[in-house]
């Protein structure tokens, strides 16, 4: 079974800010260009109140990108629970921004999406994970 590219996406947001700190995250793949140098790099910066959670994934070679925004849950539980929006905003090296709504049986076939399912799953794998 594929893995769903929101559950990755939030696991990516958490695993370098468990306490979900209003935060957005980079995580950039650069492609291989020295062997001394890891090509998977990630940036953080701290957020203005009015600004969403996101985590962006870049993958710059293709010139493409992702961002998700993370929400609270519409759950009731006694701790907050963080979920990934529906939608997503896609971008190209030719300026293109597309919104794109995740829901897996209209999308989860598409290559780009597997790139990015891929992508994330190899951006994880670069931290240690209790």
């Amino acid at each position: 079974m594929e893995q769903d590219l929101r559950e990755l996406l939030l696991q990516l947001y958490l695993i370098n800010n468990p306490k979900a700190e209003h935060k957005v995250f980079i995580y950039t793949y650069q492609g291989v260009s020295d062997m001394a140098v890891n090509p998977f790099q990630y940036a953080e910066a701290d957020l203005i109140e009015n600004v969403k959670k996101s985590v962006i994934l870049q993958n710059l070679p293709s010139g493409e990108m992702v961002q998700a925004f993370v929400v609270p849950s519409n759950t009731s539980h006694k701790k907050q629970i963080w979920e990934i929006e529906n939608i997503m905003l896609y971008g190209n090296k030719n300026g293109v921004l597309v919104p794109i709504e995740l829901d897996k049986e209209n999308i989860g076939q598409s290559d780009k999406y597997r790139q990015f399912v891929n992508l994330t799953d190899s951006m994880l794998r670069q931290f240690i994970q209790d």
